[in-house]
C-alpha cells in the first residue's frame, strides 16, 4: 500500500466537499486575524475526521498503521499522532494538521497579557516543551498542582502566536489568578467517551437527544456511596448539584429503579480499576471522572459518573463533594470544560454554592432555559481544594522566599488611576533571584530590585487581582495577592 505523509506545505484542511466541521473552540472567531500555517515541519499531530462514528475497529486500524490515537474530537474525528501516516481507505471526511488558531482560547482575544495555562499532548516531553516556552521569552509559574502536562506561563499576547506553533501544544486558555499565584488547586482530566478523552480545545457537542416531545427526562442511580461522608449526606449533596443544573435548563432528573438502564447517569465511587479503561490513581489526583452522553458514547455508558473512593471526601470544606459533583453533572448532561475563570466547568475545580452566569449559558445552549428562570447567585471567588503535600527531593533547597508588599499597604485598594505603584522587600536562606507580578485582568512584568523591589503596573476599570511572587534560585517561591479596584 502506498505511504501518505502529511507535508509541512499543508495549510488548509483537505477533505470531502459538504463535510461537518469539527467543533473546535478556537473556530468560533474565524475572522481573527491570526496565522493558520501548519505547526513545523516535524510536526506530528493530526486531526481525523470520518464520515462516520470511528469505532474500536476503526481505532484498532490506524494503531496497525503506525498511529496513536490520543483523544476523541466531536464530530466523529480522532486527534492522533504519528511521524507518517498512511489514510488510503479510512473513508476520511478531513484531515490535516491541527492549526495554530485551533489552539487559542476566543477569551484571548482583548487580553494584553498576563497569566496562561497552556496544555500540552499527552506525548509530549515536558522538560522540552518547558524549554520551548521559556525560549520565546515566558515565565514559567510554578505550580506543584497543575495536571500533567500543563503549564501556567506569564508573558504578552503577542507571543502566545508563536507559543501555539509549537508540535506539543495542544491549546492555550486564561489562568485563574489562583494557578498563577501557585495555589494548590484540583485538575479535572475532562469528559470521556469511549473513542477517548475529550480535550479543551474542542466544543462538546449536542448533549442528551430530546424526546417527541421536546423534553429532555433522564434518570440517576447510584451504584455505590463513599464511606468517608455519611452514606445519606454523600447522597444528598449530589442529588443536589444535579438539581442545580435544572434550575436553570430545560432537563429533568429523577431517581431511576435500576443500573445500566438507557437515558440514566449511574453513580459510583470506586477505586484503582473499577471496571472502566479510566482506573483512579488513589489520594491525591484524579478526583473524579465522568462520561459524555449517547452519542457518542453507548449505552449504559453514557452520562455516568465516577468518583474516586480513596480521596478524602468532605462537605462544605477540603475535597468539596458538592463542588465535584456539580462539575462532573455538567459533563453528565454534555458540557466541556470553560475557558473562563471562575466558571463551575473551568478545567480545575473550585468550592462552589451554584452556577455561574458563564456555565447558566452554557447548559441553556444545549437544552434551553426552564420554565420557570431563576435569577443566579453572585459567584463566589474560586477557592483552590487542598492536595496532599508533595515530599521534595532529598538534599534539595526547598526553603521558600518571604515577601511583604509595602505598599499599597492594604490587601484590597481602590483608586481612580489608571496606575499604581507596588513595592516591598523579599528575602530566602540562599538568595532571591527574581520578583515578578502578574494581573487577573493582563498583564506581567518583572519588578527591579529582588530584596527591596518596586514596581510600577497598569490598572484596567473593573477589578484588578496583581499576585507578587519572589523567586529563588531553586525554584522556590512564595507570593502575595491584592486587589486594587479601579473606579
Amino acid at each position: 500500500m502506498r505511504s501518505f505523509a502529511i507535508a509541512a506545505a499543508l495549510s488548509l484542511w483537505i477533505g470531502t466537499v459538504g463535510a461537518q466541521p469539527l467543533r473546535m473552540k478556537g473556530r468560533l472567531n474565524a475572522g481573527r486575524p491570526r496565522a493558520v500555517h501548519p505547526t513545523s515541519a516535524a510536526g506530528t499531530h493530526f486531526l481525523l475526521q470520518f464520515h462516520r462514528y470511528p469505532d474500536a475497529s476503526v481505532r484498532a486500524e490506524l494503531t496497525r498503521r503506525g498511529m496513536r490515537v490520543l483523544e476523541y474530537v466531536p464530530d466523529n474525528g480522532l486527534l492522533v499522532s504519528g511521524s507518517a501516516i498512511e489514510l488510503r481507505g479510512l473513508e476520511l471526511a478531513s484531515w490535516g494538521p491541527v492549526q495554530a488558531a485551533d489552539k487559542l482560547s476566543p477569551l484571548l482575544d482583548g487580553l494584553l497579557g498576563g497569566a496562561f495555562l497552556v496544555e500540552f499532548y499527552s506525548d509530549a516531553d515536558m522538560v522540552r516543551a518547558s524549554a520551548a516556552v521559556v525560549a520565546l521569552g515566558f515565565d514559567v509559574l510554578e505550580n506543584a498542582s497543575l495536571l500533567p502536562q500543563q503549564l501556567v506561563v506569564a508573558g504578552s499576547l503577542a507571543r502566545l502566536e508563536a507559543l501555539a506553533q509549537l508540535d506539543e501544544v495542544k491549546y492555550i486558555l486564561p489562568a485563574t489568578p489562583e494557578l498563577a499565584a501557585g495555589q494548590v488547586m484540583v485538575g479535572c482530566a475532562g469528559a470521556l467517551t469511549e473513542a477517548g478523552a475529550i480535550g479543551d480545545y474542542v466544543l462538546v457537542g449536542r448533549g442528551w437527544p430530546k424526546d417527541a416531545s421536546g423534553s429532555v427526562d433522564l434518570k440517576y442511580f447510584f451504584l455505590s456511596l463513599s464511606d468517608r461522608v455519611d452514606p445519606n449526606l454523600a447522597r444528598s449533596e449530589i442529588e443536589r448539584a444535579l438539581r442545580e443544573w435544572t434550575r436553570y435548563a430545560k432537563v429533568t432528573l429523577s431517581p431511576g429503579m435500576q443500573a445500566s438502564a438507557e437515558r440514566s447517569i449511574d453513580i459510583l465511587f470506586g477505586r484503582g480499576k473499577h471496571g472502566d479503561a479510566y482506573p483512579f490513581d488513589g489520594p491525591g489526583g484524579i478526583l473524579a471522572h465522568t462520561f459524555y452522553p449517547a452519542p457518542p458514547n453507548p449505552e449504559p455508558v453514557a452520562g455516568d459518573m465516577h468518583l474516586d473512593a480513596e480521596e478524602s471526601w468532605h462537605v462544605g470544606s477540603a475535597v468539596d463533594l458538592y463542588s465535584v459533583a456539580l462539575h462532573e453533572a455538567g459533563h453528565a448532561l454534555g458540557l466541556g470544560h470553560s475557558d473562563q475563570p471562575g466558571a463551575v466547568m473551568y478545567p480545575y475545580y473550585k468550592t462552589a454554592t451554584g452556577l455561574t452566569s458563564d456555565d447558566i449559558a452554557a447548559i441553556q445552549a444545549l437544552y434551553g432555559g426552564a420554565g420557570n428562570p431563576t435569577t443566579p447567585p453572585p459567584a463566589p471567588p474560586p477557592t483552590p481544594t487542598p492536595n496532599p503535600p508533595t515530599t521534595p527531593p532529598s538534599g534539595r533547597d526547598t526553603v521558600a522566599p518571604t515577601i511583604t508588599i509595602l505598599a499599597p499597604g492594604s490587601t484590597i485598594v481602590s483608586t481612580t488611576s489608571s496606575s499604581i505603584v507596588f513595592s516591598g522587600t523579599a528575602a530566602d536562606n540562599v538568595g532571591v533571584v527574581a520578583v515578578r507580578w502578574v494581573a487577573s485582568t493582563g498583564g506581567s512584568g518583572t519588578a527591579s530590585g529582588t530584596t527591596a523591589w518596586s514596581a510600577t503596573i497598569l490598572l484596567l476599570s473593573g477589578t484588578n487581582v496583581v499576585t507578587i511572587r519572589a523567586y529563588d534560585a531553586a525554584g522556590n517561591s512564595a507570593w502575595r495577592a491584592v486587589t486594587v479596584v479601579r473606579r
